[in-house]
């Protein structure tokens, strides 16, 4: 069997187990299409049918984490990892671009502003807006974060705005889904943002 076989596979057992999920996506993609434009109506689905895979493997995560004898050399969490922040940084170019076409639908801007707070740590190793923050206060924000890894020095260092920010992730216990933990400047506080949640939101835009 080939791979490209396996993730066929993979796809269609998603379908199968949720078709609400995936009859919503192309209706999602329809609705969205006259405000991102036709360009990002392939990203659009590529989006939905990377979620539908993700749903699976997810559904499998929280059976392989159950399991009393699990072969802690599986790939399955790191590899959900992966494909979870792909599936952020596609998710959130489409929702970007139908804000920057005037979209002001309420919702999408919660999920735009939602997306972004995981986003920016992933895509740029920085906390989302710490250069609107330096820019109004002329300092950047006072955090003092532990460093992720074993290091020869694991003390708290103060925020350097340098691209070395890891944003910390998690394995939400409901859906096996990863979550990130990114830093909210409007508090100053860590808040948990699940990959599930923030699907969940793009299928409501127009319930």
């Amino acid at each position: 069997m080939k791979a490209y076989e396996l993730l066929q596979g993979v796809y269609l057992m998603g379908v199968a187990s949720y078709p609400d999920e995936t009859r919503k996506w192309i209706t999602v993609m329809h609705r969205l299409r006259s405000q991102v434009g036709v360009a990002h109506t392939a990203n659009m689905s590529s989006v939905g049918k990377l979620d539908i895979m993700l749903r699976q493997l997810e559904h499998e995560h929280l059976e392989w984490l159950a399991a009393p004898q699990r072969n802690e050399t599986a790939l399955i969490t790191d590899q959900i990892s992966v494909l979870s922040d792909s599936w952020l940084l596609a998710a959130y170019e489409v929702v970007r671009a139908a804000k920057a076409q005037g979209c002001s639908e309420p919702r999408l801007v919660e999920l735009y502003e939602q997306l972004t707070l995981a986003r920016i740590p992933v895509a740029k190793a920085e906390i989302s807006g710490a250069d609107r923050y330096r820019n109004k206060h002329k300092q950047l924000p006072q955090l003092m974060l532990y460093p992720v890894g074993d290091g020869p020095d694991n003390s708290p260092k103060a925020y350097a705005h340098d691209g070395s920010y890891v944003v910390p992730k998690g394995v939400c216990a409901a859906t096996g889904a990863t979550v990130w933990f990114p830093i909210d400047l409007t508090s100053q506080q860590t808040v948990d943002i699940c990959r599930r949640d923030l699907s969940d939101s793009f299928l409501a835009l127009y319930d």
